[in-house]
């Protein structure tokens, strides 16, 4: 639990001393229970793709970058859970945030990854819609595109309570 708290604490005074002004942490909360924002963005091929594609299906949205190291570490556990549910309409849409969209391809090509991988580079995804403030942040949006939850910090995808409220979800 500190360990997130000092992660936000940390992204909140770099974005601040870079003079960035980020959402404020409880504005990510406004969000649940509204429809999730459509929004297109570049895959790693360079091919645009948009949410409003998954529509439908029951999806886990995870904002991540490769210096992240909670982020990276999640990784492999939110692949299996991918991997698991993907034949029930679950989809995992991980978007990138590295500045360098070539650090998050050459990440990708060395640990890959079987779910879409996307770049918002400028973060203007992360920020303007979702609102995110640090990472990794998840939301899991239903069949309905409905946010229901938000995870903050790094989740063990393995984890018997989290599988439970995904499998609630799914057709």
């Amino acid at each position: 639990m500190i360990k997130k708290y000092v992660t936000v604490i940390l992204v909140l005074f770099l974005a601040t001393a870079a003079g960035a002004v980020p959402p404020a942490p409880w504005e990510s909360d406004e969000i649940i229970g509204k429809t999730a924002p459509d929004f297109t963005l570049k895959t790693i091929d360079g091919k645009d793709f948009s949410l409003s594609t998954l529509k439908g299906k029951t999806v886990l949205i995870n904002f991540w970058a490769t210096w992240c190291t909670p982020c990276v570490d999640e990784l492999p556990s939110m692949n299996k859970l991918y991997l698991k549910y993907k034949q029930n309409g679950f989809e995992v849409v991980a978007v990138g945030l590295d500045s360098s969209p070539s650090k998050v391809k050459k990440f990708v090509t060395k640990n890959p990854l079987d779910f879409i991988v996307l770049l918002d580079p400028d973060k203007r995804i992360a920020k303007k819609l979702y609102k995110v403030t640090a990472q990794p942040t998840s939301y899991l949006i239903n069949s309905e595109g409905k946010i229901i939850r938000r995870y903050f910090g790094e989740v063990d995808w393995s984890d018997n309570a989290v599988q439970k409220e995904i499998q609630g979800l799914l057709k």
